[in-house]
């Protein structure tokens, strides 16, 4: 006993993690819940559902812990090993040349300011000459920027170029962005930084990022962790962002072991000059579109950075995280109603995800690997088993009373418990918020999965008035806004429907189908 004690005080203190405090109120909460409930029994068909619906979680599970494991694997050993090359030899891994290409337009002068000073500064830093180029809409910004260089007052080999566009969105902003960099006949060697105008570079980016092309010659982009500042916002959306960009680098290290990824984040990316400045990617991001069977064809909105990485990932081209560099994205509340707010971005990131969704699919696992083209088929399989076990719950409290739901609420706590554990990977926090943020994000972002899947025409900026005007007559839109409530309705009920059968809580109305029918008819369900 001596001896242990002994160990056990050798033993080095670790700091506990910021909101260990709340969070710990909520594990004695959820614990007490528990012990509170009564037995619960259930007939045998019940159990059968049970062990239904218990089989697909562990799946989803299993393909969480899966997920979890290799980022783990990636962060603690594959890319400390990347960095350790990197380190040794920076000077010789540098590009002769960088470019940055900053699009803004409608964000606020507080923010421009940050994120120009912040590119500059880190410009002067990195020791290799660096081409900023601005693509503005407002004079106003123009003036600040240049303001804001001058001021600085960068060596001759840093230079600032201002590219004035119409405000026609931000496709058409990036594709001038790009073009100018062409004219400038960039080095075989050189990288690009596509950033946007309100996201800004920390120290060290540049030095730490921009050596991975010439480490990894089959490189062809490169993104980066996030942290978000927010310091207008409300603690719920707060927490929520910390929750996604936490959840994301866990995800986002996990693909890139395979050394592609499943986006390339418009807030910062990093690309070979030779990709950006390709006629055929430029043409792609300025006009891509999706030619669909029932809604026809639309071009894209938003989402030019889900263009560019199917682009990149339809070339062959390696994709990798950098999990020690985080770049800043400076989050602004449209309304200040958590509710509304995230119920905006989620549609505009869905919908971006699952326009590209089908075509990275059927680019088929010759042109990625199994796992990242398996990655692609599981966003969209999530939105349905996600939705499963609050579907099984509410037939099975229908028929049962309200016991199973309560044990469903305890089983929903505990596993969310465990899933804010493991973000302590990635942060070092843990909120009490966090359990219902994520079941909130699962359950009700797969709502918003399902909807959007079915409207994927339907697209629109967060802060921005911009939306897609695509002439269609009366009779056209009536069709598309009814055919895709039908569809969607449809894949609902038989959701339901296959739930309901496989668990056994549903069944087959059989005098009616027999006065339908006729008996004759075998039933099989």
């Amino acid at each position: 006993m001596e001896l242990i004690r002994k160990t056990l005080l050798s033993l080095p203190l670790l700091p506990a993690p910021a909101g260990w405090i709340g969070f710990a109120l909520y594990t004695l909460a959820l614990a007490f819940f528990w012990y509170a409930l009564p037995p619960l029994q259930l007939d045998d068909p019940a159990q059968v559902a049970v062990v239904t619906v218990g089989a697909l979680a562990m799946w989803r599970y299993g393909w969480g812990l899966l997920n979890f494991l290799r980022s783990v694997f990636y962060n603690k050993v594959v890319f400390p090993r990347w960095r350790a090359k990197v380190e040794a030899h920076t000077e010789e891994l540098l590009p002769s040349k960088i470019y940055l290409l900053i699009t803004t337009y409608r964000v606020k002068a507080e923010t421009s300011l940050q994120t120009i000073h912040a590119a500059v500064v880190e410009a002067i830093a990195c020791g290799v000459p660096v081409t900023i180029v601005a693509s503005i809409v407002e004079y106003a910004d123009e003036l600040l920027y240049k303001k804001i260089f001058t001021d600085l007052n960068p060596p001759a080999h840093i230079v600032l170029k201002i590219v004035r566009i119409p405000g026609t969105g931000k496709r058409d902003a990036l594709a001038q962005g790009f073009k100018s960099i062409s004219r400038d006949n960039p080095p075989a060697d050189s990288v690009v930084a596509v950033i946007d105008g309100d996201s800004m570079l920390t120290p060290g980016t540049l030095r730490k990022c921009t050596p991975f092309f010439a480490l990894h010659p089959e490189l062809g982009a490169l993104t980066t962790d996030e942290i978000c500042s927010m310091p207008t916002g409300s603690m719920l959306m707060q927490e929520w962002f910390g929750l996604r960009f936490a959840q994301r680098h866990i995800q986002m290290s996990s693909l890139s072991l395979s050394r592609r990824v499943l986006t390339l984040t418009g807030r910062m990316s990093m690309f070979r000059s030779d990709v950006i400045v390709h006629p055929d990617f430029i043409d792609h991001v300025t006009n891509d579109f999706l030619d669909h069977w029932r809604l026809g064809r639309f071009r894209f909105l938003t989402g030019d950075d889900k263009s560019s990485l199917y682009w990149v990932l339809k070339q062959g081209l390696q994709q990798i995280y950098v999990p020690d560099v985080r770049i800043v994205t400076m989050e602004e509340p449209v309304t200040g109603n958590f509710f509304v707010d995230s119920t905006k971005l989620m549609f505009r990131w869905f919908g971006n995800q699952l326009r590209t969704n089908a075509r990275i699919v059927a680019l088929g696992p010759n042109r990625m690997p199994f796992f990242v083209w398996w990655s692609a088929i599981d966003q969209r399989l999530s939105m349905w088993t996600t939705l499963a076990g609050p579907t099984f719950a509410t037939m099975i409290g229908l028929q049962a009373g309200i016991l199973p739901v309560l044990y469903y609420i305890a089983w929903v706590g505990f596993t969310r418990w465990i899933l804010s554990v493991t973000l302590l990977a990635s942060r070092p926090r843990v909120s009490w918020l966090y359990p219902f943020l994520l079941y909130y994000s699962q359950v009700y972002g797969s709502i918003m999965k399902t909807y959007v899947m079915f409207r994927l025409d339907r697209q629109s900026w967060t802060r921005q008035k911009t939306k897609l005007n695509r002439g269609l007559s009366f009779w056209q839109e009536a069709w598309v806004n009814y055919s895709s409530t039908f569809v969607h309705a449809v894949a609902l009920i038989s959701f339901i429907a296959a739930i309901g059968w496989f668990t056994h809580t549903l069944g087959l109305p059989q005098a009616a189908f027999c006065e339908v029918f006729g008996c004759s008819i075998r039933l099989f369900f």
